[in-house]
């Protein structure tokens, strides 16, 4: 089936396979069906809310559960490729000397198998900053970067929000699934007060 869709100087010509169109009409033909399956809507079901003048008030959410801590997986791939990443970002970051290639270690992350699982990894851990700041304190822990040896919590802090802030700057040319995990406010600093 051709379809051509004219706007002012804008021309567009699209080529549909018959099963599509079969496929969404089977769709709109089950969302009219009764006890068909449920097809998205992007309204609530009016039997959901009242919104009548004799009900003023809104139905109150319930309030959300309390989240329990998430064990964190560390002999997983993608977390180990995770923390790989990450000290490789460190390496003379902000600092005079050889800088890694962090661009194409950036699409080399986005471009593996198992970067999905990478970008589940960090979400799990509340975003960006907390997933650069768990790497930097596993690495202070063992003694693993010379950079952090010596380096007082608060000044670990700071460097993971600079790094995180630095990876969302470069992933969202090379990795934008990654850029999207920065958290807005700096979830850090809300800890300290």
């Amino acid at each position: 089936m051709k379809y051509t869709v004219k706007a002012e100087k804008l021309e567009m010509t699209l080529q549909i396979d018959g099963g599509f169109v079969e496929a969404l009409l089977g769709a709109i033909r089950a969302a009219k069906t009764v006890n068909s399956h449920k097809v998205y809507t992007p309204y609530p079901e009016e039997s959901e809310f009242d919104f009548s003048a004799e009900s003023a008030e809104m139905p109150e959410a319930a309030p959300p559960e309390p989240s329990a801590p998430v064990e964190l997986d560390r002999t997983s791939k993608a977390y180990r490729k995770w923390y790989e990443f990450v000290l490789m970002w460190l390496r003379n970051f902000a600092q005079e000397g050889e800088q890694p290639e962090r661009g194409e270690a950036t699409r080399e992350l986005g471009l593996r198998r198992d970067a999905g699982e990478i970008v589940s990894t960090i979400k799990r851990q509340g975003g960006l900053t907390h997933a650069v700041h768990e790497v930097l304190e596993s690495a202070f822990a063992i003694q693993e970067s010379a950079r952090l040896d010596g380096m007082a919590e608060t000044d670990r802090k700071v460097l993971a929000r600079q790094v995180a802030e630095n990876i969302t700057q470069v992933s969202s040319i090379f990795f934008y699934d990654l850029c999207d995990l920065l958290e807005y406010h700096n979830p850090l600093e809300e800890e300290e007060d």
